[in-house]
């Protein structure tokens, strides 16, 4: 694979994955931090225990997907981003050694 191949691939994977990260990046941090997580806070207190529960419910299936279809997502979503890291160390020391051939022969 070329490196214009690689860069496409690397764009489209990325684009592909970044809702799911976003998903699961807003996901977590509301069921680390939110107003309706574990962690009681006057605003969390004042909601009725029934949106507690529900935000809560959502946030976790969200978060941590049910059965099958959780363990796919998550696989594809963990092999996306070590794809997504190799191609872009591969990318960026290919572009390094171009730079420092180019001064060499500049």
């Amino acid at each position: 694979m070329d490196q214009r191949q690689l860069r496409r691939w690397h764009y489209r994977v990325g684009i592909l994955l970044a809702p799911f990260l976003l998903l699961q990046a807003f996901s977590g941090l509301v069921l680390t931090y939110g107003v309706f997580s574990p962690v009681d806070t006057a605003l969390a207190e004042e909601a009725p225990e029934v949106v507690r529960t529900a935000w809560n419910l959502l946030m976790l299936r969200l978060h941590y997907g049910p059965g099958l279809i959780g363990w796919i997502y998550h696989s594809v979503i963990g092999v996306g981003m070590i794809w997504l890291v190799v191609s872009g160390l591969w990318i960026w020391l290919d572009r390094k050694r171009k730079m420092r051939q180019a001064k060499r022969e500049g």
